[in-house]
């Protein structure tokens, strides 16, 4: 029995362990997102049946949307920061710092 594959986009061969070609880098071994199942072939995993190119893509648009929710919350956070200081003059320091320091609280407990 052949330690080695070929790869199926450019025929280099690999070893059976090897999750990209080492050539060309295509994707050798597929692993299921919802069962973990690792197969060679296909699409579909085998056996329980997920679209892991679909599953693949759901996860990626998910993962923008999160970014970009944390870039908005990161820019109203500047804004609030850039507020209170333009109003400083006009307000307690006690009541900013209090403010700064609890949002750094929070930025560090939310990691």
């Amino acid at each position: 029995m052949s330690d080695l594959i070929e790869c199926p986009k450019c025929g280099h061969p690999n070893s059976k362990l090897a999750h990209f070609c080492s050539n060309c880098h295509a994707v050798l071994l597929r692993r299921c997102p919802n069962c973990w199942h690792e197969q060679r072939n296909g699409f579909v995993c085998e056996q329980c049946g997920t679209n892991i190119a679909l599953a693949a893509e759901l996860a990626f648009e998910n993962s923008m949307k999160e970014d970009a929710r944390i870039r908005r919350d990161k820019a109203i956070a500047r804004a609030a920061t850039v507020w209170q200081l333009a109003l400083l003059p006009f307000t307690s320091l006690g009541g900013v710092l209090r403010a700064l320091l609890l949002r750094l609280a929070t930025s560090l407990f939310s990691r």
